[in-house]
């Protein structure tokens, strides 16, 4: 196996572990809950996790594969892959929270045009900034976890 793709699927696996545990650590619902089958939907859950998270596994194992590529060939360091996941976590967290805003555009209530604009900007501007500093983290993790492979892939195959 070559130390880019061991690289990749260390990536691609980690991202769907932190997903499955994220949907495991987070509840669904503020109530008590009765499964007639708990295993069923701990599974259930475990699936949706999984399917919810793959493409940004791909994608995180594409880019991880082209920053390998380039570390190995001209000895980059690596940081543009964790500006990458930064820009991705802001990009993300828009269409989350533009339709809130948006909404809130056309019916004003009691704020008042200016007002409701300013608090959009606000609410978009604090969530960008949010999923900016979540998606730098977990870059940071992926280029920690790739140098972290490329050492072992050294030291097995020298």
């Amino acid at each position: 196996m070559s130390a880019e793709y061991a690289a990749a699927l260390a990536n691609f696996v980690l991202i769907l572990l932190i997903a499955v545990a994220l949907m495991m650590v987070s509840s669904s619902s503020s109530g008590a809950v009765v499964y007639a089958d708990p295993a069923k939907a701990a599974i259930t859950a475990v699936m949706v996790s999984v399917l919810v998270a793959a493409p940004l596994a791909a994608l995180s194992f594409w880019r991880t594969w082209v920053h390998v590529q380039h570390f190995l060939a001209r000895g980059t360091t690596g940081w543009q892959g964790v500006l990458e996941a930064g820009a991705l976590g802001l990009v993300l967290t828009l269409p989350f929270v533009l339709p809130g805003v948006v909404a809130r555009q056309f019916d004003p209530g009691a704020w008042g045009q200016p007002q409701a604009f300013m608090l959009g900007i606000t609410y978009v501007g604090f969530y960008g900034l949010l999923g900016l500093a979540v998606g730098l983290i977990l870059g940071f993790l992926l280029r920690l976890s790739a140098i972290a492979v490329l050492l072992v892939h050294r030291r097995i195959t020298s």
